[in-house]
């Protein structure tokens, strides 16, 4: 395993590490409670930083980025969909009820939502573009598309690399432009 820095892209290693840190309170209380007597040891931020799950959120942040190669047969965008699937398993399935999980809405307005989000946008071949290059694609106004984007007919994502992302910086896929009515 690799330190979280070496291997993710400088826009997602502070999303990762709070989330790691965040994961591992949670997860340390809840097997504190639910066991009661059972201490969990505390860990250090490079224990956390060093782990499974930290280079499997590398690989999403990679491909988010834009840093992984596309391969003919598949294999990256495999491994990179299976570590989304098992990280969405982690934070959404029961205990106990397998792969059955409802990933709620306001999951993809998080910072680590939107990473997995444009890492699913590579995962399926499809790129990210600007609401102006929507518009042009469909040959409408940018006010038609971002009613699109405010009425829920088209996800809106984040574009990290804006001076401001919470303030513009909204990108829309272009395969759901292409399939919006």
């Amino acid at each position: 395993m690799t330190n979280i820095s070496e291997k993710t892209p400088e826009q997602y290693r502070q999303t990762i590490q709070q989330f790691l840190l965040a994961y591992w309170s949670r997860r340390k209380w809840e097997v504190e409670q639910a066991f009661l007597g059972i201490i969990v040891p505390m860990t250090t931020p490079d224990l956390i930083n060093n782990s499974a799950l930290a280079d499997q959120l590398a690989e999403i942040a990679r491909a988010a980025a834009g840093e992984i190669e596309n391969d003919a047969e598949g294999w990256n965008r495999g491994i990179v969909y299976e570590g989304i699937q098992d990280l969405m398993e982690r934070l959404f399935a029961p205990p106990g009820l397998g792969s059955a999980y409802d990933i709620p809405a306001r999951f993809w307005d998080t910072d680590l939502g939107q990473m997995v989000a444009r890492a699913l946008i590579w995962v399926q071949d499809d790129e990210l573009i600007t609401l102006k290059q929507a518009a042009d694609l469909r040959g409408v106004t940018i006010q038609a598309i971002s009613n699109a984007v405010r009425e829920g007919r088209l996800r809106r994502y984040t574009d990290p690399d804006a001076p401001n992302p919470r303030q513009g910086g909204t990108l829309v896929s272009r395969s759901q432009v292409e399939a919006i009515d």
